[in-house]
């Protein structure tokens, strides 16, 4: 689907580029010391801590 849409536009995804299935989102960067908590509307949420 990502291809398609970008192929009507002229536009292409370059080699190596990564694709989260899913995300709408650009990945973000961690590091040692970071805390992600992802919060699911009606499911509650889990965190990550990173060392």
């Amino acid at each position: 689907m990502l291809a398609n849409h970008l192929g009507q536009r002229g536009r292409e995804i370059p080699a190596g580029t990564l694709i989260l299935t899913g995300g709408i989102t650009e990945a973000v960067a961690v590091a040692a010391g970071d805390q992600v908590t992802l919060h699911m509307q009606n499911m509650g949420s889990t965190s990550l801590s990173f060392v």
